[in-house]
């Protein structure tokens, strides 16, 4: 006689059909458990290591992302979100480049110009402008926060006078690493032609820019997909605390539910599935790297007048 197909309710809750030992909380359970836990790590050692430093697939999502981790930053300070432009990306785009090539890691490049040389060099007319910076990492969500710790970084992401932002990214080495550069920049653009000027403490009049933007729901997936897929490393651990507080969820349920039964095998294997998850969640926050961002002011920013 053919054996009675397996449900979940089978696999996480007790019932009188699986002797009240949900079968998660079994040898088989701990076996598909290990099995998946280890096809995990695969994907996220195989995304850190291998997609992130053989392909270009973090320069491409990666400015997308921390415009995004900026802007909902910004909204949590109140403050206006910023609108993507091409021409501020573009310079951003060259001081990357340029970073990447010779290999410093700097708001003043090796030959002395200021991080304004880029926006020159674009055409790129303001009345305000600031420069963040970041190397080494292997996750979108640590550079924005690695920013939002450094007072002067944070200061230029939550400035309410900017209301640009362009992001580049280029791969080269640093101190002898393979690693991602990251520039961004933040502006307000001139209102009028630029007449020559310099720097200092009062700002020109800005012009007002009028628009409407419809986000799809397809738009919107993608978006956190590529936030999902440039953060592995919070991914990972988002994934393996969900699985934690779930099976323990379910092992309170399961005593809850049957204190008579001998539970020595489900508590057991619980135990074996939290060790294990605990362990590999805290090897994962243990072997993250933080991103490096420019020492001393850190952020820099100026502000140009007519």
């Amino acid at each position: 006689m053919a054996q009675p197909k397996k449900t979940l309710k089978d696999y996480l809750l007790p019932h009188s059909g699986n002797g009240h030992k949900p079968l998660f909380f079994t040898g088989a359970g701990v076996a598909i458990v290990i099995s998946g836990l280890l096809l995990l790590h695969a994907a996220y050692v195989l995304q850190t290591l291998v997609v992130f430093t053989q392909t270009n697939f973090m320069a491409s999502v990666l400015p997308g992302v921390l415009s995004t981790l900026t802007n909902d930053d910004r909204e949590k300070n109140g403050v206006a979100a910023l609108t993507p432009d091409p021409l501020l990306a573009e310079a951003a785009q060259l001081k990357a480049n340029d970073m990447a090539e010779k290999g410093y890691f700097s708001h003043v490049d090796p030959s002395g110009n200021a991080p304004w040389y880029w926006l020159d060099q674009v055409g790129y007319s303001y009345t305000y402008a600031g420069e963040n910076l970041a190397v080494d990492f292997k996750d979108s969500e640590d550079v924005e926060e690695a920013w939002m710790n450094s007072p002067t970084h944070r200061a230029n992401i939550v400035k309410p006078q900017y209301t640009r932002i362009g992001i580049g990214t280029a791969e080269g080495e640093y101190k002898g690493k393979k690693t991602t550069f990251v520039v961004q920049f933040f502006a307000t653009p001139r209102a009028g032609p630029t007449l020559g000027g310099g720097v200092g403490s009062l700002g020109a009049g800005t012009g007002q820019v009028l628009g409407a933007e419809i986000e799809t729901l397809d738009a919107q997936f993608v978006s956190f997909m590529s936030q999902v897929a440039a953060s592995p490393t919070h991914t990972y651990i988002y994934l393996l605390l969900g699985l934690l507080g779930a099976v323990v969820f379910l092992l309170i349920i399961a005593l809850i539910a049957h204190a008579r039964v001998q539970y020595i095998e489900v508590i057991g294997a619980a135990f074996v599935i939290i060790s294990i998850v605990l362990g590999v969640l805290v090897y994962v926050v243990l072997s993250s790297s933080e991103p490096v961002v420019p020492e001393g002011s850190g952020a820099t920013n100026t502000i140009v007048i007519e």
